[in-house]
């Protein structure tokens, strides 16, 4: 397990300087000893869906999501059924991490990229209301970029909405 613990630290260097296909043969073989490890769960998954292996990476987010309640399983999850174009399921996804931590903005954002992406422009500004109606509960320039990208998301098909 020593030597699993180990290997891992360096398969998180891979990982943040974006090396993910060497990461993810790093994580294959540590996999069985470390799949009770939610963070490692996600950053295996991570790299997955950063090499475009969605599936793999969903299964791998099911592991973790059996053991932990993080909302950003569930985003990742919805970003990869948005990248398969299986909107249903990234909706249902992106909604789920919502409800786990409402007061994060993070996924109501995402589910404005993906009503965007799918031409539901009337969700987009619904979106768009709810997160600048929102009190953030810890205020931030990520709070503030998120609000004002989903404005100006929302004036492309409604131009006079926040005049």
């Amino acid at each position: 397990m020593y030597q699993a613990y180990k290997g891992w630290q360096k398969t998180k260097i891979l990982l943040n300087i974006g090396f993910h296909q060497e990461a993810i043969t790093e994580y294959d073989n540590l996999y069985p000893f470390l799949q009770h490890e939610t963070e490692f769960l996600f950053e295996y998954a991570h790299s997955l869906s950063k090499s475009e292996q969605y599936e793999k990476s969903n299964l791998i987010l099911e592991k973790a999501m059996a053991i932990s309640c993080d909302p950003m399983l569930y985003n990742i999850k919805g970003k990869n059924y948005q990248a398969m174009k299986l909107y249903e399921l990234a909706e249902q996804s992106f909604i789920k991490a919502s409800l786990i931590v409402p007061s994060r903005l993070y996924p109501y954002y995402l589910l404005s990229k993906l009503y965007e992406e799918t031409g539901r422009y009337e969700k987009v500004c619904e979106m768009a209301d709810f997160i600048h109606s929102k009190e953030a509960k810890v205020h931030s320039e990520a709070v503030n970029e998120i609000r004002e990208k989903v404005k100006s998301m929302c004036e492309k098909y409604n131009p006079n909405k926040y005049d």
